[in-house]
């Protein structure tokens, strides 16, 4: 069992992170050690790079959240559909901001073109 300055350390995120995903309840501890202190098993810094990984892919607290009731019901199956469904969403998200940004991008050196030829 590690207390939360432990995994923190480990898991590479502050223990204040960690105590609000456990408000959250993204994150529990396993028990309590002296004085009340929370202890966390080691399953707690797989789910705290899950969660990290799933942050970077953009998935927010809310539908992780989502995800770990689903897992947490021992719907593994249910809950790896759940997170596929979620992340072709956002697939779909980024390709349209891609198509936004390369519109963009047309449209900046469109207009740099025009000040260009008023300018030589």
């Amino acid at each position: 069992m590690l207390d939360i300055t432990e995994l923190s350390r480990m898991a590479g995120v502050s223990s204040r992170t960690i105590r609000y995903y456990g408000e959250l309840g993204l994150v529990k501890p396993g028990g309590r050690g002296p004085g009340g202190r929370r202890l966390f098993g080691t399953d707690a810094s797989e789910r705290l790079a899950f969660i990290s990984r799933l942050k970077n892919l953009g998935l927010s607290l809310e539908e992780i959240g989502d995800l770990n009731r689903s897992f947490e019901r021992g719907a593994t199956t249910a809950m790896l559909f759940e997170l596929e469904a979620m992340l072709l969403h956002r697939l779909r998200e980024v390709e349209s901001r891609r198509q936004e940004l390369l519109t963009l991008e047309s449209d900046l050196n469109q207009y740099l073109e025009h000040i260009r030829s008023k300018t030589t």
